[in-house]
């Protein structure tokens, strides 16, 4: 009590004194008073406290753009401002150089930390050591955050490669102007899209692009058929199925005419905005591309007949992790961020990503919302890609395939045979 008393009074004194115009000397303390004051030297000693460390730096590429990138800018924003230890630079890249930009650069060594593609090039990029499996972060716990159906792909050789951010997957847009009600089967659609058909006037039925193998499996799968059979690992291009496939779209172009030649992505967009045609078959990416003005609706892909759906491709959007990334933990800290469900119902929300979460369709407001429901239920009758390093080998092939079928004068029979002949020569070119 008495040393208290004695630094009090003394620091009142020194106060006092240095307040006066002349300094005062400095009070001489008592021997109680220099054991109080070495007691406490780090109130008395302030340190220097150490620099922070230099923040690590995730490096994310992808192609989103419109809605779905401001969905992702904004994750992204909320992370970088509430984690200075961690911080992500996003890049993007438009979808037609994304690909071969990551084949190029990180062989080199460059590239990105983390890319957001879909499932089918995880084959590929695995084998050519592109990207790496998640090992044991991809634990039982986070997998069962996920719709079964988008986990699956992007599985390779029994190792998990990815966490799924999405599913795409093609459903039928409608102009509730032009057709208030949708069909139920593909014939009511023929119908119906012929009535709205005036070629002259740039008119159609539907649209979509009939030459590219992935708006073309719906019809492909609705006969039976498919591309690679990952169960026996054979390819199956060119089958019956395949053939009856090809004649009905064949149909569709040049017998009912309800589909024109050369329907990209533009176009159609272009086409429906202008009321050009009632009918589109596209993905959620397509929404956002919407006019405003425009009264439409989704609907699931029609009957080719009862019992018998036209079934789409399942597309599984994940993130994956570059092969030689400095930064593995942070990296997959930043997977972990985006594919939670608090951050999948942002992306859902602003960017009309049909997400993986299966938590988020618990949620009354998007299991009855009336595009979503459709897409999600869409899911369940749609056939995931094969990330096989075959299967990928026959894109070109089949492409090519189509085009002389479909809008050209080959038979179906020998242009699928000619596919064929051309991805079982690449895949022997691979030793297998």
């Amino acid at each position: 009590m008495r040393v208290a008393l004695r630094l009090t009074l003394a620091f009142l004194l020194a106060l006092t004194f240095s307040a006066c115009s002349k300094p005062a000397p400095a009070p001489q303390k008592a021997e109680g008073d220099k054991a109080a004051a070495a007691a406490v030297p780090a109130a008395a000693s302030p340190t220097v406290a150490p620099p922070p460390a230099a923040p690590q730096k995730v490096v994310l590429w992808h192609s989103y753009r419109d809605d779905e990138r401001k969905a992702l800018d904004g994750l992204l924003t909320h992370w970088n401002r509430n984690h200075p230890e961690i911080q992500v630079e996003a890049l993007a890249v438009p979808f037609d150089a994304i690909i071969d930009k990551f084949q190029v650069t990180v062989p080199r060594g460059n590239g990105p930390d983390l890319i957001i593609m879909a499932h089918d090039k995880v084959g590929t990029w695995a084998r050519d050591g592109l990207i790496q499996p998640l090992g044991e972060f991809a634990t039982s716990a986070r997998l069962q955050r996920f719709l079964p159906q988008t986990v699956r792909p992007l599985v390779f050789e029994k190792a998990v490669y990815g966490l799924p951010l999405a599913f795409k997957s093609l459903v039928l847009f409608y102009n509730k102007k032009m057709v208030p009600t949708p069909p139920q089967t593909l014939a009511q659609l023929v119908e119906v899209g012929k009535g709205f058909t005036d070629q002259k006037h740039g008119a159609f039925g539907l649209g979509y692009d009939a030459s590219d193998l992935y708006f073309h499996a719906p019809f492909l799968h609705g006969m039976g058929g498919g591309v690679y059979d990952d169960a026996t690992h054979q390819l199956t291009i060119d089958t019956p199925e395949a053939r009856k496939a090809i004649d009905l779209v064949r149909d569709l172009v040049k017998k009912s005419g309800i589909v024109p030649k050369g329907m990209t992505g533009f176009v159609i967009t272009a086409m429906f905005n202008d009321g050009k045609v009632p009918f589109v078959i596209q993905g959620p990416w397509f929404i956002s591309e919407i006019d405003k003005a425009v009264s439409w609706g989704v609907a699931p892909l029609p009957l080719l007949e009862p019992g018998k759906p036209l079934r789409p491709f399942l597309g599984s959007e994940a993130v994956l992790l570059s092969k030689p990334t400095k930064v593995r933990d942070a990296a997959l800290t930043i997977v972990d961020y985006l594919t939670s469900d608090e951050a999948a119902v942002e992306r859902l929300q602003q960017g009309h990503q049909m997400v993986a979460n299966t938590k988020v369709y618990e949620n009354a407001r998007w299991l009855n919302d009336p595009v979503v429901k459709v897409f999600r239920a869409q899911a369940d009758a749609a056939v995931p890609m094969s990330n096989a390093v075959e299967a990928g080998l026959a894109w070109t092939p089949y492409n090519n395939a189509l085009r002389k079928a479909i809008f050209g004068d080959a038979n179906s029979g020998d242009a699928l045979a000619e596919a064929a002949k051309q991805v079982a020569e690449a895949v022997a070119k691979l030793g297998r």
